[in-house]
């Protein structure tokens, strides 16, 4: 399969509404059509997205005029407004033709030939999140993907190189992580009307790539993906000798597809049978990259370490959702501030979109959340910001940190319920519940303050009404947080011994609140 020719990419027309079909990438960027991607799995969404934007940036980058469109921005809006002919979609991809061929003899898309393998692996190790049948976190069953079409595995393979954590010890994790091989980062795009729209709204212009890539020029002699120029056995790498191509599209860890003989249904895109994989080989291999390659698609944070920020790739927790980092991933800070303690630099799109003057901002969010060497969950979120987000992007922190306080404080409060409170010099020793409702907390207040938050996030009136609209929201999350307080010590307000604790608990709880609000 190349996915430059063949049809891979799953869709539905009608703004994702209407029949379901395999599009080529040509029909994608030259004919109308309002088609979203249509998978199973979100993140797999998300992933097939993200490749259609490297293939995109890197083939139809818009450059822009020096003299009457030195930023690109005519030059994008063009893009975004009408589709490519069939002429320049076919001078884009010459010089890329051979690249994105999933069977190719000598350079397969995002493989190695000849990798040697004591075993081989089953094909559902490259979806992110079930490796070879013992993790069940997206997944009901052991070994319940056994045959993946060539559309899914191209897909899932980028996906695994780009956006995962390495495939176990002695094997590199994505370019992203630094030296940490267990990080997963965060993607954030930037939506539009339809598909097509979506891609060329997330396509960086030829300026912009050259700021977070300096000097970098388009070369398709040289900058080559690693399954065309190899990473050398032990080769230590600078990140700035890393190319556009080379970094969108790096692939740290040595496999190779094994095709089955007989067509067989994709046990994802089912329907009737296709060419499918089963297994991979993959062998580990060694070599290292000095410094943080700046990924356009992530976005990058900072605290200070030895007198200097150190910069590292967002990622998710395990409990939080993406709100509680919606600032670091849309509003930059600290980036030329040689006094600044702590700095954020937003994904390429949401820059752009920022420069491009776009008013009412939709974002895709997503990402992994990483314990170790293992996956234990996903997080993919639409998060829309009003046109009024951009007058004032300190408002935005504003909001995050309000409800970040607000659930420490509930937390803590919860917390001092649950082992007690003892103050010697006021004599005063009042017994606790016994249980761990503080960590029960967590998840509450994330589940019934989500619409909240967000649905401020994107309203109007908050940055139109900004003083009222700030106290206002600053008063619904502390009644949340009243609410749950509530919720989780009621049962234990029917033994007379504890009923001290849980009074001294709220009432602290109320002061603490109260505060929060008369600072909002």
């Amino acid at each position: 399969m190349n996915l430059l020719k063949d049809p891979w990419i799953p869709v539905r027309a009608d703004g994702g509404t209407g029949a379901f079909c395999l599009l080529t990438y040509q029909q994608l960027l030259c004919e109308p059509g309002k088609w979203q991607v249509s998978l199973p799995r979100d993140d797999l969404e998300l992933a097939c997205v993200q490749l259609l934007v490297c293939m995109t940036q890197v083939m139809f980058m818009p450059e822009g005029d020096p003299a009457s469109d030195p930023n690109g921005n005519k030059a994008l809006r063009a893009r975004i407004t009408k589709p490519l002919s069939p002429d320049e979609f076919a001078a884009g991809i010459k010089p890329c033709h051979d690249w994105f061929d999933l069977d190719h003899p000598t350079q397969p898309f995002m493989q190695s030939r000849g990798v040697k393998a004591e075993k081989v692996t089953p094909i559902q190790k490259i979806l992110i999140g079930l490796p070879e049948g013992n993790n069940h976190a997206f997944f009901n069953g052991v070994g319940e993907v056994k045959k993946l079409s060539g559309a899914l595995t191209a897909i899932a393979l980028f996906n695994q190189a780009s956006n995962a954590n390495s495939m176990g010890g002695g094997f590199k994790g994505n370019l992203r992580g630094g030296t940490n091989p267990y990080l997963t980062p965060v993607n954030i795009f930037v939506i539009g009307k339809d598909l097509r729209e979506t891609i060329w709204h997330n396509v960086l212009t030829l300026p912009r790539i050259q700021k977070l890539l300096p000097g970098w020029k388009p070369d398709f002699e040289h900058d080559l993906p690693t399954w065309v120029r190899p990473i050398k056995a032990n080769e230590h790498i600078k990140w700035n000798d890393i190319g556009l191509v080379r970094g969108l599209f790096w692939q740290p860890t040595r496999l190779e597809l094994v095709q089955e003989k007989t067509p067989y249904s994709c046990d994802m895109l089912e329907g009737k049978p296709v060419q499918v994989y089963a297994v991979f080989l993959k062998e580990q291999f060694k070599f290292s990259v000095d410094g943080l390659w700046p990924h356009p698609h992530g976005a990058r944070t900072a605290t200070t370490s030895d007198g200097a920020l150190k910069w590292k790739f967002a990622s998710f927790s395990v409990t939080s959702p993406a709100w509680t980092q919606l600032s670091e991933f849309v509003v930059p800070r600290g980036i030329n501030d040689p006094n600044a303690k702590e700095g954020s630099v937003p994904a390429g799109p949401v820059a752009q979109a920022d420069e491009l003057g776009e008013g009412r901002l939709h974002l895709l969010v997503g990402g992994y959340c990483a314990k170790q060497g293992s996956i234990v969950g996903r997080r993919h979120e639409m998060i829309s910001l009003s046109q009024g987000w951009r007058d004032d992007k300190g408002h935005l922190q504003e909001l995050v940190e309000i409800g970040k306080d607000a659930k420490k404080v509930l937390y803590g409060k919860l917390l001092m319920a649950s082992k007690g409170y003892e103050n010697k010099k006021k004599r005063i020793k009042l017994k606790g519940l016994g249980a761990a409702i503080h960590e029960t907390a967590d998840k509450l207040f994330y589940a019934c303050t989500e619409n909240l938050i967000y649905e401020t996030f994107s309203n109007e009136h908050t940055w139109k009404e900004w003083a009222a609209a700030r106290v206002g929201f600053a008063k619904q999350i502390a009644d949340k947080c009243d609410t749950i307080f509530d919720d989780l010590t009621k049962p234990y307000a029917m033994k007379p011994e504890l009923i001290p604790v849980i009074a001294w608990a709220r009432y602290s709880l109320d002061t603490e609140l109260k505060k929060l609000m008369e600072e909002a």
